[in-house]
């Protein structure tokens, strides 16, 4: 194959790969978010397992943003100028994160007000933008741009140790998430975070720097690879079914959440990677749309949501489980349509608002 046709079925499958991501991402949000704003996790014993499997098949999903990056990174982007590297992620990441956290800020400041009111708190709003967008905290997931800013930041000297002893530093870096735990709602950003999530960048800094043999070898071990997703499938159900709760530094929970989501990644890749040119329009779109469609997504769920909830106070699980689904359909039909007609309205300045 030449380098040409090699480059181009690369950027297919991974771009398919992005789309999936924002698929599993969006997920993560829509049954958990209708279980909380209907009172289902409290009202309905047996939502439990409804949060289980969906819990489950998305939680984590996060995870393989950063090991696109990771991969982007070394397959594509190795060699340019750091000055271009970090004008592309002012542009595709800050400036949007900026914009949509200003937006948010402001769409929320009546509510602000209304709570310094009542507790004799005096708010600013310079102040409260600036928490919001050191923290993520203008809304539930935008926790994870401060940590993508700390993971470019830290690039020069990943690639540096990639260099070294054939990448040992950063294999060592791929597996401390097995033993160091992100921290959960409400302290989302933490050190143990960054190092949780470093460890899929480095991961995916090792797959793009050599690929291709990655895949081969993912080939030869695919039943391995097959039995090692089932158990960790099933490990994960049982503990959001038992609601786990980790104590220190390591959670088992999200050790096997990191072997799940990464032993996933893998077969994506593997399964995309075989399709070549005949790769699913509909991922492409989504792949294309991903970013935007992260900034934006979980205002629509959250909406959705609330409808639902006035709507059908006293939903059984099948309605709250259908529900779920229809507020996720349409958010990412909601989330295209706008990204879709900025990015004609705006043509490429869009990325500098919705990250596309």
């Amino acid at each position: 194959m030449s380098d040409a046709a090699h480059k181009t079925d690369y950027l297919a499958y991974l771009h398919s790969f992005r789309g999936l991501a924002i698929l599993c991402i969006m997920g993560a949000h829509a049954w958990s978010m209708l279980g909380f704003t209907s009172g289902a996790e409290t009202r309905l014993p047996d939502f439990i397992w409804l949060y289980a499997t969906t819990e489950t098949l998305f939680h984590g999903s996060t995870l393989f943003f950063a090991l696109i990056s990771g991969i982007l990174y070394t397959r594509i982007l190795r060699g340019k100028p750091w000055r271009s590297f970090y004008r592309s992620k002012w542009t595709n990441v800050v400036l949007p994160y900026a914009f949509i956290t200003l937006l948010l800020t402001a769409l929320a400041w009546p509510m602000y007000l209304e709570y310094g009111r009542a507790n004799n708190i005096e708010f600013w709003f310079p102040k409260e933008l600036a928490i919001n967008l050191a923290s993520g905290q203008a809304q539930i997931h935008l926790w994870y741009i401060p940590v993508l800013c700390v993971l470019f930041a830290l690039t020069p000297l990943l690639d540096r140790l990639l260099r070294f002893r054939r990448g040992a530093v950063l294999i060592v870096l791929s597996l401390l998430p097995l033993i160091v735990s992100r921290t959960t709602y409400p302290n989302l950003i933490s050190v143990p975070t960054v190092v949780y999530f470093l460890g899929a960048y480095a991961f995916g800094m090792l797959l793009g720097e050599r690929l291709p043999a990655m895949l081969a070898v993912v080939e030869r071990h695919l039943g391995f690879l097959l039995a090692m997703l089932a158990v960790s499938t099933i490990g994960n159900f049982l503990l959001f079914l038992w609601d786990y709760v980790p104590v220190g530094l390591t959670s088992a929970h999200q050790s096997l959440v990191y072997i799940h989501k990464m032993t996933l990644a893998l077969l994506f890749l593997y399964l995309l990677h075989r399709l070549e040119a005949r790769q699913p329009r509909v991922l492409g779109v989504l792949g294309t749309y991903s970013f935007s469609l992260y900034f934006l997504h979980f205002t629509p769920i959250s909406l959705l949501s609330e409808a639902f909830a006035k709507q059908f106070p006293d939903a059984s699980l099948p309605a709250v489980a259908l529900g779920g689904l229809l507020s996720y359909l349409l958010s990412i039909a909601l989330c295209l349509l706008v990204s879709m007609g900025l990015r004609r309205l705006l043509g490429r300045r869009s990325r500098m608002l919705i990250g596309t």
